[in-house]
């Protein structure tokens, strides 16, 4: 039974940028904030310093790993820039550093370039003024500002620091927390205006340092970390949190008081003769706590990491060793943080000495910048929070991602994390996902049509800020990753990039609605299938059969065709299968008692299996489709 139209639904063809769900957002202090739980992120699986100068292998911890790929040159050369915060914002990049002569007390540099691996300058244009603290507080020792972290939260920037207290040095157990607000940036003036008195003073004779907040995607809560112990004492370092008070995030929650995560064991670690410069990345219910050691104006400064099972602990050091240190020409690697650029993927910011390790020598502690990928990962957290919606394999079908309703990923195999929507509060439920052709990136589309793009996937507009007549229910990208196509339940096409539009079902009285679509391998046509098995072909994509004519046990909810074009596979809810043309059956769920209804397929690029994900994250592999693991 053949039912198509080349009908074409007024407005559906739509190429223009729009206000869509493509959100970007910058997390402080150079924080990635990820997912809700249901993101797939580091632990430090493998580290792999892919610079020329050097190549290290850690040891897993679960099923995640990272790979940092370390630069052979600096960001800023020839400037300093310690304890740095990168941020990214409305696509400008700010690094909040301890102050120089190029910005005193808290320097912050901006960066338009699009990559924030290059193009830092100061927001002045003049090699002095780029200050993001141009009037500190009385309270305050002058010059003695560093460490800042700063992010967006409750419409205002907010960035916290240290300050000795008048009439004291630095490191000497006088050290406080300040906290200073703004109400917006821009690459023309990063200034904050500081509250007037100290967040918190301890009053133990050991002083605090190095703040640095983050949001837990698990209640929504900000979060601050800090250093306790400044090093006028010679009392363990340790790393510190408290909840900030929602209402403001500027203060602790009341009924608050600051608990232990981590201490510096110098028996079990010796190379960690302190403890500093602390960051968090949330993710898939553990907490990765990111923390220099040593000694900052030697080589032998590094970065290390514990895994923390919530907010408050309790924190382990899986690896005995750093995750970063010197290598090359670069020396004493440490005060990192972790941020997400504009398309939202992974870097880790800290910096190292050039030249050599030290002021005395005439070194510079320049700024540097190292992409993170993210891989092999699993909920860590006993199943997903919100239903699977999505699937899409990697190239080589050695992988394969699975999307979440709140825009949480699960990457799994050969299938790199390239970033989530987890952690953004979503206009509307995420219903799709596509994969750009070298497996770089993937795209997710949420029901108003609002678009996500990672990694490699560019953004090429979106129905997000259209009225639809009827929600988005899928997508499918065109060969070279050039554009998409969008489907909505009422058969409405959106074409985006080299997309070319060839019809849609808009103008059809349906009798069930579309639940998905495939694209012909040369972008020339598309398939739509509606929840009753009946297929639209547009453009050179070939009628081959439908279930239209089936009374089925359950409704069809997606498709996947082969790669010469010249067939599909429609499967239901059930986990049915139905093959068409040159689309040869290898199995189905259909006789099994599913835990959760199957929700999506993905096909290998052989065309000799397929994969089937339930609601659950379940997966089903059948033919040369090979199971890597899942949520459920």
């Amino acid at each position: 039974m053949r039912r198509e139209d080349g009908g074409h639904r007024e407005g559906a063809r739509l190429r223009h940028r729009g206000a869509s769900g493509a959100v970007r957002r910058g997390l402080g202090p150079g924080l990635a904030l990820a997912g809700t739980l249901n993101l797939v992120l580091l632990t430090s699986g493998t580290l792999a310093a892919t610079a020329p100068e050097t190549r290290a292998a850690l040891r897993p911890h679960g099923s995640f790993s990272f790979t940092v790929s370390l630069p052979g040159s600096s960001a800023f050369p020839g400037h300093d820039a310690g304890d740095p915060d990168v941020i990214e914002s409305a696509g400008t990049y700010y690094a909040f550093t301890t102050g120089t002569p190029l910005g005193n007390h808290i320097q912050v540099l901006v960066d338009t370039s699009g990559s924030p691996s290059a193009g830092w300058r100061s927001y002045t244009g003049q090699n002095y003024g780029s200050t993001a603290l141009p009037n500190p507080a009385s309270w305050e020792q002058t010059n003695t500002q560093t460490s800042p972290g700063v992010f967006f939260f409750n419409n205002q920037w907010i960035m916290f620091y240290d300050a000795a207290q008048s009439g004291h040095a630095s490191d000497t157990g006088y050290d406080c927390l300040a906290v200073a607000t703004a109400p917006s940036i821009s690459p023309t003036g990063a200034a904050f205006t500081d509250s007037g008195g100290p967040l918190w003073c301890p009053g133990d004779g050991l002083g605090t340092i190095d703040p640095a907040p983050y949001i837990d995607p698990a209640t929504g809560s900000p979060w601050l970390v800090w250093k306790s112990n400044d090093g006028g004492s010679s009392a363990p370092a340790r790393i510190m949190a408290e909840e900030l008070n929602p209402a403001d995030a500027t203060t602790f929650l009341p009924g608050s008081s600051p608990t232990q995560l981590f201490y510096n064991d110098t028996v079990a670690h010796p190379w960690e003769t302190t403890v500093e410069d602390p960051s968090i990345l949330a993710v898939n219910g553990y907490y990765f706590l990111l923390f220099a050691a040593g000694t900052y104006t030697s080589p032998s400064y590094s970065e290390g990491y514990a895994v923390c099972s919530s907010p408050v602990g309790p924190c382990t050091q899986n690896d005995p060793n750093p995750i970063v240190s010197s290598y090359g020409n670069v020396a004493g690697p440490g005060g990192g943080s972790w941020f997400q650029d504009q398309g939202g993927r992974y870097w880790l910011d800290f910096a190292a000495w050039t030249g050599c390790a030290g002021n005395p020598c005439g070194g510079t502690r320049d700024l540097y910048v190292a992409p993170v990928t993210l891989s092999a990962a699993s909920s860590g957290s006993g199943g997903i929070n919100k239903p699977a919606v999505g699937l899409a394999l990697t190239p080589d079908s050695g992988g394969y991602w699975i999307a979440a309703q709140d825009g949480g990923i699960f990457s799994f195999g050969d299938a790199a994390f390239h970033g989530s929507a987890g952690a953004i509060a979503l206009n509307k439920p995420i219903v799709g996902m596509a994969a750009t052709p070298g497996g770089g990136g993937y795209w997710l589309v949420a029901s108003d049509g609002g678009i996500f793009s990672y990694g490699d996937a560019n953004f090429w507009g979106s129905a997000g800020a259209i009225t639809l007549n009827k929600p988005i229910v899928g997508m499918a990208a065109t060969r070279d990753g050039g554009g998409y196509w969008l489907v909505a339940s009422d058969g409405g096409i959106f074409s985006y990039g080299d997309a070319a539009f060839h019809g849609s079902a808009g103008a059809i009285h349906l009798n069930k609605p579309i639940v998905g679509m495939a694209a012909t391998t040369s972008g020339g046509g598309y398939w739509l299938v509606a929840s009753d098995g009946g297929i639209f072909s547009y453009g050179d994509a070939a009628f081959w059969g439908s279930a239209g004519a089936i009374t089925l046990n359950k409704p069809i909810v997606g498709m996947a065709a082969t790669t010469t074009g010249g067939g599909y596979w429609l499967v239901a809810s059930d986990g049915g299968i139905f093959s068409y043309g040159d689309a040869a059956f290898h199995g189905s769920a259909g006789a099994i008692v599913l835990n959760k209804p199957i929700v999506g397929m993905a096909a290998t690029t052989t065309g000799g299996g397929y994969t089937l994900v339930a609601s659950d994250g379940g997966i089903f592999t059948y033919g040369d489709a090979s199971f890597f693991g899942s949520p459920a």
